[in-house]
């Protein structure tokens, strides 16, 4: 039986992929949110179907808490593990983690990097799949306003931040090519992602209606999982949906990918 880690399952893209995976057999679910409560029967609603599934809970939001995370999840999966990052998020204003950086940069950059760390240094992970965004195209790093969130902005930030973490990606398949990576943009999903209130929120909410649901996005996920090879040992295919894309500009740029590795690696150098 392998383990499939999935990130940010308890909601939206991450919750209805659980469901989706429940009826592949030979396949166990591990997974991974903030809301113990809301993984149990998310445990419960997998095995109704005729999945295998454990809840390991965990918070992305800190270092120190994305460490633990990863430590816990070395223990209990099996090597060949496939890792689905999943969690993500969409800031409204700018907030800083207890290591004072900006949030989003955190969330969706930093921990999930720290947590994966040990399942590598374990040698627990066969496939990474990297749950990206289109908008990494918009994205525009800062080295010394970036991680504590000084160019904070509504959509540029969560754009940036999705950026840095492919980027990062790409690096750890060039230094992992025994692991099989892809990062992709799953489509426009009608999920709570990036919701806000008042007028604005309002009008979102309109917007969203026209866009997939989860389910079908979740079900575009499955295919891609049920795939022999992602990329060639060593890359990091970058795909639109299910189909394979050149990179964007911004993340072919040499100066914003060392930029992003020189400072993501003095970053985690105590984390």
């Amino acid at each position: 039986m392998a383990d499939v880690i999935l990130t940010g399952a308890s909601r939206g893209i991450g919750h209805a992929l659980a469901l989706a995976l429940a009826e592949r057999r030979g396949d166990r679910l591990v997974l991974v949110a903030r809301d113990r409560a809301r993984l149990d029967a998310l445990v419960t609603a997998v095995e109704r179907k005729g999945g295998s599934a454990i809840a390991v809970p965990g918070d992305l939001s800190s270092l120190a808490e994305a460490r633990a995370l990863g430590q816990r999840l070395a223990e209990v999966v099996t090597p060949g593990a496939t890792l689905i990052h999943n969690a993500g998020l969409w800031p409204t204003k700018r907030v800083l983690t207890p290591e004072g950086l900006e949030t989003a940069f955190v969330v969706n950059h930093l921990a999930p990097l720290v947590m994966q760390r040990a399942l590598l240094d374990a040698e627990r992970l066969r496939r990474v799949m990297v749950v990206s965004a289109g908008l990494i195209l918009k994205g525009h790093f800062d080295a010394a306003r970036t991680p504590t969130g000084e160019d904070f902005s509504g959509i540029r930030t969560y754009c940036t931040t999705k950026l840095c973490f492919a980027l990062a990606m790409r690096d750890i398949a060039a230094a992992n090519p025994a692991i099989d990576v892809v990062i992709l943009h799953p489509g426009v999903v009608r999920t709570d992602l990036g919701a806000r209130t008042g007028p604005v929120g309002w009008l979102l909410s309109l917007v969203k209606r026209g866009w997939e649901a989860p389910e079908v996005c979740a079900a575009r996920l499955a295919r891609i999982l049920s795939r022999e090879r992602w990329s060639p040992a060593g890359e990091a295919r970058w795909l639109i949906e299910e189909d394979e894309q050149s990179w964007p500009a911004v993340a072919e740029n040499e100066t914003t990918r060392r930029s992003v590795r020189e400072t993501t690696a003095r970053l985690l150098a105590s984390a």
